[in-house]
């Protein structure tokens, strides 16, 4: 079964809170050598986004055409600021949270979600820089300080950057047990560390 994975890109989105996801995803395969995802662009619309640093990205999908997924990436960056204010990207994120058996977010990602209102009550990570920021939009959310990344079964939530490769590898993980993630990160020569992850109570 080959699982579909869409991240959300826009105009400002950290390069790798993106990237470094599609990566792992893009790298998961059965003994057989096939692919265990389909890892895919969404944006508002299909037209280009240019992230932080200029890198520019084409989404496959838009709003309007994009297809059910098993799992809906969020990352961060400095482009998370003015989608937080918008009512638009809330509703969106509502209605792809009870369509979406999975969420996931990378650093500031999380923030959109807490704007959404979806994590009151959640364990959360993001990155060490904005946990204000993230409290000022959900006093409710479980921060989880200097965790790599937590699961609420839900939604994973992963601190910053880099740290969304190690959130990935534990969704191939859970998806496809921890033999199939030690092969990714093997494929990709990144060193998986799973003791980083928060699943628990504190």
């Amino acid at each position: 079964m080959t699982r579909k994975i869409a991240i959300f890109v826009f105009d400002g989105v950290e390069p790798l809170d993106a990237i470094g996801p599609f990566e792992v995803f893009m790298s998961a395969e059965d003994d057989d050598g096939r692919a265990l995802f389909d890892v895919f662009l969404v944006a508002e619309t299909a037209a280009p986004v240019t992230a932080s640093g200029g890198l520019v990205m084409t989404p496959r999908h838009g709003f309007d055409d994009m297809p059910p997924v098993d799992a809906l990436l969020v990352p961060g960056g400095q482009g998370t600021r003015p989608l937080s204010e918008r009512d638009d990207i809330q509703a969106w994120l509502r209605a792809k949270k009870a369509a979406t058996p999975l969420l996931l977010s990378v650093c500031t990602g999380a923030q959109l979600l807490a704007a959404s209102g979806l994590l009151k009550g959640r364990k959360t990570a993001t990155h060490w820089a904005t946990y204000d920021w993230l409290l000022s939009l959900e006093p409710g959310a479980d921060l989880r300080r200097g965790a790599r990344y937590v699961d609420n079964g839900d939604i994973v939530c992963s601190s910053g950057v880099s740290a969304g490769i190690d959130m990935a590898l534990h969704v191939v993980e859970r998806f496809h047990g921890p033999d199939v993630a030690v092969k990714t990160a093997h494929a990709m020569e990144y060193e998986y560390w799973p003791q980083g992850r928060v699943t628990g109570a504190a």
